[in-house]
């Protein structure tokens, strides 16, 4: 959840707490000693001062970190891609790409053609495809407007998700062995663990990660920060000898 928006969940929350104590309007004007447009004006603008907002609490004996604990509990219900969208950009990687620079990089048509070269029948071939899958919608002008809102992600066991998570191990594999120095953080730790123990683990495992992609995906999007991936993976292995049988030998020459 963006920091506008958490601002905006804030004041439905405040408004519905002063409909509960049967304040109204003109009694919070008061207190204030201000007017009544003035406090409409607040409780309804889409940014309001910090400080203004605590006056509003303050004065109603409402505390501020009761109603930021309930905007900070609420997750954001996530927009899934649908079966149509995964299957084209699984074919089309080169679209998603693009998507992701219009609708994540917040870049508009004529910027990612010229950083990216492309000609201008190729970038029409672009968004005519995004809107054919339902992502977006052009305008007579050539306007886009998005037709999907944050946060956007793909559902479980999608064709897009399985390529992405193929591509990223094998990334992470070929790193190891070249020449370079990554400085990557990789870990390997074999566990024996009961289902019960493991299963949580890995729930609180996504839970951590869930945190920081939102931090990631909520400030940092747009800012000179260097992407990183994140690979995560967990599976079950019946050889306890971490794959090295123990075989008959002449030396160790």
């Amino acid at each position: 959840m963006t920091p506008s928006k958490k601002l905006q969940q804030c004041l439905f929350l405040l408004k519905r707490k002063l409909k509960d104590q049967n304040i109204t309007y003109q009694q919070l004007a008061n207190r204030l000693g201000v007017s009544l447009l003035t406090v409409k004006r607040q409780l309804n603008s889409e940014e309001i001062a910090f400080s203004k907002l605590l006056a509003i609490c303050d004065s109603v004996g409402i505390e501020f970190h009761e109603i930021w604990q309930q905007v900070e509990a609420q997750k954001p219900e996530h927009t899934m891609f649908t079966k149509e969208q995964d299957n084209a950009f699984c074919r089309f990687p080169n679209l998603y790409q693009y998507f992701v620079e219009l609708f994540v990089n917040k870049k508009n048509p004529q910027q990612i053609q010229i950083e990216h070269k492309l000609t201008a029948v190729s970038s029409y071939l672009y968004l005519r495809k995004l809107e054919e899958i339902q992502l977006i919608s052009l305008s007579v002008g050539g306007k886009v407007s998005f037709l999907v809102s944050a946060p956007l992600g793909f559902m479980k066991s999608t064709k897009f998700v399985f390529k992405e998570i193929q591509n990223a191990l094998f990334e992470v594999s070929n790193r190891l062995f070249d020449d370079e120095n990554h400085e990557d953080f990789v870990l390997v730790k074999p566990l024996m663990l009961p289902d019960e123990l493991r299963a949580k683990m890995y729930k609180e495992t996504m839970e951590l990660v869930s945190r920081y992609a939102e931090l990631s995906e909520s400030y940092f999007t747009q800012s000179e920060h260097p992407s990183h991936h994140f690979v995560v993976c967990g599976y079950r292995k019946d050889d306890i000898n971490l794959g090295f049988k123990i075989t008959n030998i002449t030396n160790f020459d």
